[in-house]
């Protein structure tokens, strides 16, 4: 029985594309096994056991960024974290990378093993980990990039590729659906508000200063403050939310997104045509950014910075926003994202496992 290790963890934009890579191999190959690399302190500990995978436990070693203590320190915890990697790895066919803190010693391990690999790289802008892959020999896949002969996309959830595909009289009575399980006003125009699945403090600190203001003017939100965030009072027209567990939902009622810019957050919002506010999480190298622009070249949404982000600016850009969402969905825009990722970067993994 051939036997694939998954390097994605840390964020669930790390983990569900490679889960959904696992489910297409559980469905379409069962006699393939699929394992997964992670870190004790990712959500991986909670999506890859209820998913069925075996979770295989690897310290967190990240690259440190700027000189301290840990810079010093580093090179010996990498070269026990390379041992834990190896041990695990010992007897696959294949590593599956999605990038990451685990993805790096993976590569590494799987390269001396002479184990082949496949990276996908989600972001507009290739990072650390899945550079380190490129240079160790691995197939590149990418999600982004119109003219790249690798473009894959992103594995999306499939309740997202339903709600993309529907018909436009489909999606509305989908909007209206969703908006009654709410208990929202279909005629008032919606906002979508979050920050990723821990939440963001300067969203929440800006919603919580100009909710009122934004509702007096006729919009309603839907706010995902972070499981670990205290929740505010719901009010009419303002829903509070921990977590989003039904993101197609979410969306479906939504005239407006404002989020981060996370490569699964862009490719989500892409397909479904939604226009976005994207306030980039200005940490890394800049992706989130990168990822951004790939909607707001098309005119898709807008990119405002996070030192930017306020209340103020908020209520001064409101109602322009809700214009420009008013017509790129009267003129029914959406990017043309693939939506057959999983299956195609299973493919193409399923080439390197079998030699073809």
């Amino acid at each position: 029985m051939k036997k694939i290790f998954f390097a994605g963890a840390g964020t669930a934009g790390h983990v569900e594309p490679a889960l959904a890579v696992a489910r297409w191999f559980q469905e379409n190959h069962p006699d393939i096994e699929s394992h997964f690399l992670g870190t004790k302190d990712g959500v991986e500990n909670t999506l890859v056991p209820v998913a069925g995978f075996p979770l295989h436990m690897i310290d967190k070693v990240p690259f440190p960024r700027r000189l301290n203590g840990d810079l010093f320190t580093w090179p010996w915890r990498f070269v026990k974290v390379l041992r834990q990697s190896r041990k695990f790895l010992a007897g696959a066919d294949l590593l599956i990378g999605f990038g990451g803190y685990v993805a790096a010693p993976a590569y590494l391990s799987a390269r001396r093993a002479g184990i082949p690999i496949v990276a996908h790289e989600a972001n507009a802008k290739m990072g650390m980990a899945n550079r380190l892959a490129r240079r160790c020999g691995a197939i590149m896949l990418r999600a982004f990039g119109e003219d790249a002969p690798e473009r894959v996309g992103i594995p999306l959830r499939r309740e997202i590729i339903e709600l993309a595909t529907l018909d436009p009289a489909a999606r509305r009575a989908a909007r209206a659906e969703a908006l009654r399980t709410y208990n929202f006003d279909p005629h008032m125009k919606t906002i979508l508000v979050f920050g990723g699945s821990l939440g963001s403090m300067k969203f929440n600190e800006t919603i919580a200063q100009s909710q009122r203001e934004i509702s007096r003017r006729g919009f309603q939100i839907i706010h995902a403050v972070g499981a670990k965030n205290a929740l505010p009072l719901a009010q009419a027209g303002y829903l509070p939310m921990s977590y989003i567990e039904d993101m197609a939902l979410a969306y479906a009622a939504s005239d407006l997104v404002i989020s981060r810019s996370g490569a699964v957050t862009v490719a989500e919002v892409g397909v479904l045509g939604i226009y976005s506010l994207f306030v980039p999480l200005p940490i890394g190298n800049g992706e989130q950014s990168e990822n951004a622009k790939v909607i707001t070249a098309r005119g898709g949404g807008e990119l405002v910075n996070n030192s930017e982000f306020s209340p103020t600016w908020l209520l001064a850009n409101i109602e322009r926003l809700m214009a420009n969402a008013e017509n790129w969905s009267a003129a029914a825009q959406r990017m043309d994202f693939p939506l057959n990722a999983s299956a195609e970067i299973a493919r193409q993994s399923l080439k390197v496992l079998t030699h073809e």
